[in-house]
């Protein structure tokens, strides 16, 4: 479970993010030079690249607060992304899960709280730098705003959350003894927004990433499956496997034309 970040909690999650900042950054460099072969320029796309080569399964899931795990069955390690989810918390949860299936050796078999809750911070760091990059530059060149409009240029620029935006600009005001930057991240990071589709349409900015994308894939899985099928015909587990996957994507299209309707 990831702790939740608040003003007052700030600082202190940032303190973390400082003390595993060059550990974070070496496995930043391993996504990269490893894991991007094919060099995709999306971060978030690259994320959903990497998720499909584990069975990754995206669904609409009737829960504000869960935007993804891991399933585990059979000792296999499944993602799960909540498409209910804001596209920007997709995008998040899609490397936050990648880090823990990747690089994290302690959280699937631990039963020390703080190792786990260590693992998460850095997952959730993980996530932050994989996906904000130069956020620094590109803060400080944009033209004359407020302060939130600011933040919705930096949300789109880099297809990332508001509070992912907003504690990176909050550990660089820090870097540079930016007082004004300091206190606008403090005095706006517990504010939630109802309207932000509305505000990223009025800066003219594409309200898609705000909003669920509501895709039900389970393709990956079901390759998988089709294979293992192939592989050993005339074990029925197999067959049992896929008419349950198929069972769900029907319920949950059935679902989503209601919710359409």
């Amino acid at each position: 479970m990831s702790e939740k970040i608040k003003a007052d909690n700030l600082d202190e999650v940032v303190k973390k993010n400082m003390e595993i900042h060059d550990d974070i950054m070496k496995r930043v460099f391993i996504i990269h030079e490893k894991w991007n072969s094919m060099r995709i320029s999306s971060s978030d796309q690259l994320a959903m690249q990497i998720l499909k080569t584990y069975g990754l399964i995206q669904m609409p899931l009737d829960n504000r607060y869960w935007s993804g795990a891991i399933y585990i069955k059979n000792g296999r390690k499944i993602p799960v992304i909540n498409t209910a989810q804001p596209r920007a918390n997709q995008y998040f949860t899609a490397w936050h899960e990648i880090y823990h299936l990747i690089f994290d050796q302690i959280s699937f078999n631990h039963i020390i709280e703080n190792d786990i809750i260590m693992e998460e911070r850095k997952a959730e760091y993980f996530a932050a730098c994989m996906l904000l990059g130069n956020l620094q530059t590109y803060y400080s060149e944009l033209p004359e705003m407020n302060f939130l409009s600011k933040v919705f240029h930096c949300m789109a620029a880099f297809q990332a959350t508001y509070k992912a935006v907003l504690v990176a600009l909050y550990e660089g005001a820090l870097q540079n003894r930016d007082t004004d930057v300091l206190r606008a991240v403090k005095e706006n990071f517990d504010t939630t927004f109802i309207d932000m589709d509305e505000r990223f349409r009025m800066l003219g900015l594409d309200d898609s990433l705000v909003k669920p994308s509501y895709v039900v894939n389970v393709g990956a899985l079901q390759s998988k499956i089709q294979i293992r099928i192939k592989k050993d015909p005339e074990l029925r587990y197999n067959y049992t496997n896929a008419m349950f996957l198929e069972d769900i994507v029907k319920r949950i299209n059935l679902v989503m034309e209601d919710k359409n309707e």
